[in-house]
C-alpha cells in the first residue's frame, strides 16, 4: 500500500537534488585544490604546432619530427606508422616533471589513434635499428645526456588514411602538434 506524499515532502526531495547538484562539483573544486582548475586552463591553452623540420620548445626539452614513416601493417587493409621523434633537453628539471608524455596520431578526416602499448616485436620486424629507443610513456631523462635523445612510437592505422598529425602531451604544458 503506497501513501501518497505530501507537497510538502515533494518540494523537500527536489530542493534536496538541486542541492545536491551544486554541492558535488563543489566539492570536487575545492577538494583538488586548484589542481581541477589548473587542468581546466591546460585544456584551454592553444596547442602549440610545429611544422615538419621545424622545432618546438614545451615543458623544459626541444621536440622536432624527424619522420612519419609508413610501414607494411600486420593485418589485413592496414598500415605502421613509425614516428620518429628528437628531443634535445633544455632544463632536465622541468622535463623530468612534465614526463610521462603521451603522442597520439590523428588523420585529415579528425580520426585519433594512441601508441600501440608493446610494440617491441612490431619494431624488430619493421625496422631494426628503431627497436631500442625508448618510447614517450618509458622515456627518463637520464638517458639523454647532452645529445638530442630520439623518441619513437608505432602506430596501427587503415592504410587509406592520410594527413597525419602528431600530438605531444605533457604534463603542465599545452600540448605539441607535429606537423
Amino acid at each position: 500500500m503506497s501513501v501518497p506524499a505530501s507537497s510538502r515532502e515533494r518540494k523537500s526531495y527536489w530542493i534536496s537534488l538541486v542541492s545536491l547538484l551544486a554541492a558535488v562539483p563543489l566539492a570536487v573544486l575545492v577538494g583538488s585544490r586548484g589542481e581541477f582548475a589548473a587542468w581546466l586552463q591546460r585544456r584551454m591553452e592553444p596547442p602549440l604546432t610545429v611544422e615538419h623540420d621545424g622545432s618546438g620548445q614545451g615543458a623544459g626539452g626541444s621536440w622536432r619530427l624527424i619522420s612519419l614513416r609508413r610501414l607494411p601493417g600486420t593485418l589485413p587493409d592496414t598500415s605502421l606508422m613509425l614516428a620518429e621523434i628528437d628531443l634535445s633537453v633544455e632544463a632536465a628539471d622541468v622535463l623530468q616533471q612534465a614526463l610521462p608524455c603521451k603522442l597520439s596520431l590523428t588523420d585529415g578526416a579528425g580520426r585519433r589513434w594512441d601508441p600501440l602499448p608493446l610494440p617491441g616485436r612490431l619494431l624488430r620486424e619493421a625496422d631494426p635499428e628503431v627497436a631500442d629507443r625508448p618510447q614517450c610513456t618509458t622515456l627518463t631523462i637520464g638517458e639523454a645526456g647532452d645529445a638530442p635523445l630520439r623518441v619513437v612510437e608505432l602506430f596501427l592505422v587503415p592504410r587509406q588514411a592520410d594527413g597525419f598529425t602528431l600530438s605531444l602531451a605533457l604534463t603542465g604544458s599545452p600540448p605539441i602538434l607535429l606537423k
